[in-house]
């Protein structure tokens, strides 16, 4: 299914002189369904866009394989800079391992262009629970070795894959229950039928605030205006991969100035204290930087996922 959000401002007059980049709509594919995270993104960044440029942003959510097919609709596209992938470093740095073969290679068939904002992550349990902190729960489990569940969006997916990072390094035992996406996981977390779930702030941060669910760590980097008294994951496991990010990607080939221009003006877009302040709103952290950081951050995820997936043994999706 694809989604089409169209962003226009009529009475703001095209700014680039013809043939100048951008004189016609920008294409931007989300590779998840509707109603994500990066429809948030995709809305702010593409209204402030099409009033900067006066040029149309139309997103289309092309949703499919984790994200996969999505990102190699955009490896396909002409390299001109008319369409781009507003995507996650799950595409890139995530699913070369979980996949034996991929519609596109992340490093040869794209032109990063600018890291936008990172999703952030609340470690949460049933508020019936016994833990609630880090520490306590890790203590817990171990003391209760396979007797307890945590619940993912997927096999492969980034909630899967970083539990079992932090079952690696705390040494504990407690099994995996897969679902589709987080609305199924909700109801069985509130109902204690699943003890645990890594899961966006958006989706969390309400039943915390209900008392239905406590909360034990999130995976920022840094505490969260929206749950300042929440401790990171950090604290207790420094530098582990704790949060996953949207970024803009443009196919391999496209203009250097064209990519250069995008990532000038997302990034004036995300310097803007109102951005700031939406973004933590809806859980959400800006990023901004140049292409060549968001391109070195993208390798350097690459193999602590490689190393993450081997040490907890991840045989590849065919």
């Amino acid at each position: 299914m694809i989604c089409l959000l169209i962003f226009c401002c009529a009475a703001v007059a095209p700014a680039s002189r013809a043939g100048a980049y951008p004189d016609k709509p920008i294409r931007v594919i989300i590779p998840y369904p509707a109603g994500g995270s990066g429809d948030v993104v995709a809305r702010y960044i593409g209204a402030r866009l099409t009033q900067a440029w006066g040029q149309s942003i139309v997103v289309e959510n092309v949703a499919g394989a984790n994200g996969n097919i999505g990102a190699a609709a955009v490896a396909r596209a002409p390299a001109d800079g008319y369409t781009l992938l507003l995507g996650t470093d799950i595409q890139m740095s995530i699913s070369p391992h979980v996949y034996k073969q991929l519609p596109y290679d992340p490093f040869k068939d794209f032109a990063e262009v600018v890291p936008v904002v990172s999703i952030e992550y609340i470690l949460s349990v049933p508020a019936s629970m016994p833990p609630s902190t880090l520490p306590e729960l890790v203590a817990f489990l171990k003391q209760h070795p396979g007797q307890y569940n945590y619940a993912s969006t997927g096999i492969g997916s980034f909630h899967h894959l970083w539990t079992e990072w932090l079952k690696s390094v705390a040494g504990i035992e407690v099994s995996h229950i897969p679902y589709k996406g987080s609305g199924q996981i909700i109801p069985d977390l509130l109902a204690g039928r699943v003890q645990m779930a890594y899961m966006g702030v958006p989706q969390t941060l309400p039943l915390l605030k209900g008392g239905s669910l406590k909360a034990i760590a999130t995976g920022a980097r840094h505490r969260l205006s929206v749950a300042p008294d929440i401790p990171t994951v950090d604290e207790t496991y420094p530098d582990g991969p704790n949060n996953a990010y949207w970024s803009f990607f443009a196919p391999a080939g496209t203009p250097a100035g064209v990519v250069a221009k995008l990532n000038a003006e997302i990034n004036r877009i995300l310097s803007v204290p109102e951005a700031g302040a939406y973004f933590a709103s809806q859980g959400l952290v800006p990023m901004g930087g140049t292409s060549e950081a968001l391109a070195a951050r993208l390798r350097s995820d690459y193999q602590r996922w490689e190393k993450v997936i081997e040490h907890i043994n991840f045989k590849p999706e065919s």
